[in-house]
């Protein structure tokens, strides 16, 4: 097998195996990397470590020192660190655990020990340290590394030494900002008003839209290089296996990595492309040393790079391990978008209800997670939470309560103070008056690096420091995150379409959790999703829900699936001869028809669609049981129906309803939908989830999407992958298509 790069066209010819290009082959190359390798390994570098109290909040821009110069530039590594662990409950399985509690002001920095700044340079803040004093400056890191996660301190040492580093802890120091009198404050996060959005965008407007890529977790079993290769089965270059398209107009794009079962030493590799007429051109690559739970900042694509059509290989170049470890890698991107046409945007909305007994001390109560839906519109996002506290009284009094409402345990969104209403329990009516934008997109994008979800987390405590006994939790019928979305990572330009909107794509999408029943210890949650998708003109279906809905119960370790579900769909448009089909999608991705003849088979693969696990940072592992929706065995009997009856002129109703004797393992159905009056629209058309049953638990999200236009628009052939694709398809060439016997 070989490979072979072209030096002068930048581009790679694939015949079996992949190579750094940056690497020619022969015997002196090979000893030069060693030796390399060798310096570096053999030569740890001795750094200090401080625990910082910092008033910068840490996020993109991280710290530098002017003129110090080591293996990283100028750039100080920073490790998050929780603040503290308190007991906590995860309300939606009713377990108790040790809840994290992080902070964006409470950090680890890591300072070579022989640095020796310039007190002469320009500084925006500075690090007092026991060991001295360090000008500071905030931009994106010199050596690509964001920042790493950490358990705890002890935890974090041992990461340092992983990646060839000696650190000696050194005690505690201060990051504080020079006054200019435009500080970021806590007392003006919690005055930020909730962004007050247009009911829909305005024509021509330009969006930044957050986005993610997704490779296959690779296990490690050898050394050398290794590809990681991304989820699906399509490149996005003909010459070129396992990339990964990224498109065009990116304006930032980075990493987070985790390394689970054992030990690596690696640096892990990003190659940039070109795509152009199918085939990848080779732009750069760039090389970071890996480590765990570590985000990495890729320079190569910016808003310069990112207006060529781009795609991006990753490989790992493994010097040794341990163990049997896997490397999991996601990639979360800014795409810079205009919305023009009027299809291009759809909304995802999570919303929580009913009660949750609680019966034990907390201190930290966590709220989802939910999933972190790629096409997040910045300065979007809304939350109306809103939940009653029943605690037990103090020596009969109810203290005031405080609350600090956090997104995913890391980033605030502000601090409130409620009174209690004394009624044999003491009733505490809490509400967050509004979402801190910048802590929404902070971790919107770091749960998409990282494969994650998006949690509430709330830090219940009395104003005298004591934990309160909580009864009960009830939560109102209300959004607990909610925002625009655009529909894929697709771009559309001036007059004209690209091919690829012409396949189905996911519009909306409404989540909910829910509990049903009077709050009792070690109840059931329901879980439920209903998506749409929009069809291509010519098909015969032009929108394709997909409805999903089970009870879980985590202390029975069992599940029980949708029995019924009902969604009701407005349009401006007449839904009198509107015709809903429907099967049952199986643990296999194949589609099983509810009822004979089969009325819908797969066209071509949805057998790949992709559920992504959530995360949440320290405690994924006890919110997965909630998240595998379509597992089972298979169809064992008939008797299901789905149906569509219009209830007036411009509103129809899509009722599934599951038989008696039906034993079906599936939580899921998916319905294309016949719509005779969008034939040859020259507009998009509007359509509206107005209600949502699952299984009598009812919501009205008011959920838009929007369906193409029949006629009047050219299209454009671009590649024809797609990324965004929880619960959708890996390739973007799907049709749904009827099969009558």
């Amino acid at each position: 097998m070989s490979h072979l790069f072209d030096e002068r066209k930048k581009s790679c010819v694939f015949s079996g195996y992949m190579a750094s290009p940056k690497l020619r082959a022969g015997p002196l190359a090979a000893a030069l990397v060693v030796l390399a390798l060798f310096v570096v390994l053999a030569a740890a570098q001795r750094v200090y470590v401080y625990e910082v109290e910092s008033d910068v909040e840490i996020a993109e821009d991280v710290p530098h020192v002017p003129d110090i110069s080591w293996r990283f530039g100028e750039q100080l590594l920073v490790v998050w660190v929780p603040r503290d662990v308190a007991p906590g409950i995860i309300l939606f399985t009713n377990e108790t655990t040790p809840i994290p509690l992080y902070d964006r002001t409470y950090f680890l920095l890591v300072v070579p020990a022989d640095a020796q700044p310039s007190h002469r340079a320009k500084a925006e803040a500075f690090l007092k340290t026991p060991d001295g004093t360090y000008p500071v400056v905030f931009r994106k890191p010199d050596a690509g590394i964001l920042y790493t996660t950490a358990h705890s301190i002890e935890e974090a040492l041992t990461t340092l030494k992983q990646i060839g580093l000696q650190p000696e802890y050194r005690g505690k120091a201060e990051l504080k900002r020079i006054d200019t009198g435009k500080g970021d404050t806590d007392a003006g996060r919690e005055t930020a008003a909730t962004p007050t959005l247009p009911r829909w965008p305005t024509t021509n407007s330009t969006f930044d839209v957050y986005g993610g890529l997704y490779f296959r977790e690779t296990a490690i079993t050898k050394t050398g290089l290794v590809i990681i290769p991304v989820h699906g089965t399509r490149s996005a270059c003909i010459n070129l296996p396992y990339a990964a398209y990224v498109g065009y107009d990116a304006k930032s794009f980075t990493l987070g990595t985790s390394i689970r079962g054992g030990a690596v030493d690696a640096d892990l590799i990003v190659y940039v492309y070109k795509i152009s007429g199918g085939y990848c051109t080779y732009l750069g690559s760039q090389r970071f040393r890996l480590a765990n739970r570590t985000r990495y900042w890729v320079s190569l694509i910016n808003p310069t790079t990112g207006v060529d059509q781009l795609a991006v290989f990753l490989m790992l170049d493994v010097r040794s391990f341990s163990g049997q470890p896997r490397v999991g890698v996601n990639a979360s991107l800014i795409y810079a978008r205009t919305y023009r046409y009027g299809f291009e945007v759809g909304e995802f909305a999570a919303r929580v209800a009913g009660g949750f007994g609680v019966r034990r001390e907390v201190r930290r109560v966590v709220i989802g997670p939910y999933v972190a839906y790629d096409g997040y519109v910045a300065q979007t996002a809304t939350s109306s939470l809103t939940l009653t506290l029943a605690t037990e009284p103090v020596n009969g009094v109810c203290k005031d309560l405080q609350v600090r409402f956090t997104i995913n345990s890391r980033s605030p969104s502000g601090t409130y103070t409620y009174r209690g209403r004394h009624l044999g329990l003491c009733i505490y009516d809490v509400y967050l008056p509004n979402i801190w934008e910048p802590s929404f997109q902070v971790e919107y994008f770091h749960a998409k690096a990282f494969g994650g979800g998006l949690a509430w987390v709330l830090d219940v405590e009395y104003t005298d420091g004591s934990t309160p006994y909580v009864r009960s939790i009830f939560l109102r019928s209300a959004d607990v995150f909610r925002y625009w979305r655009w529909a894929e990572q697709w771009k559309t330009s001036p007059g004209v379409i690209e091919g690829s909107w012409l396949f189905p794509f996911l519009s909306s999408a409404f989540e909910l959790y829910a509990a049903p029943t009077e709050p009792i210890p070690a109840s059931g949650v329901y879980h439920g999703l209903v998506t749409v998708r929009t069809n291509t003109a010519g098909q015969m279906f032009r929108a394709i829900l997909s409805i999903s809905g089970r009870y879980t119960y985590p202390g029975l370790d069992r599940a029980v699936y949708m029995k019924k579900a009902e969604v009701d769909i407005a349009m401006p448009l007449s839904v009198q001869r509107l015709y809903a089909v429907g099967a049952y999608l199986m643990p296999d991705y194949q589609l099983s028809s509810i009822a004979p003849p089969g009325w819908v088979r797969e066209a071509f693969d949805v057998k790949r669609v992709v559920d992504f696990i959530l995360m949440l940072a320290g405690v994924v592992w006890r919110v997965s049981g909630l998240l595998g929706f379509a597992t089972g065995e298979g169809l064992k009997s008939a008797g299901d129906s789905v149906t569509a009856q219009a209830q007036d002129y411009y509103t129809a109703r899509i009722t599934y309803r599951r038989g008696w004797y039906t034993n079906v393992a599936s939580d899921t159905i998916i319905v294309p939908l016949i719509i005779p009056s969008l034939s040859g629209r020259d507009t998009p058309t509007e359509l509206e989830i107005t209600r949502i049953c699952l299984d009598g638990i009812c919501s009205t999200p008011g959920l838009k999407a929007y369906v193409q236009p029949g006629t009047g628009y050219w299209s454009l052939v671009v590649v024809p992958v797609k990324n965004w694709m929880f619960r959708g398809q890996v390739d973007s060439i799907i049709a749904y298509e009827i099969s009558m016997r």
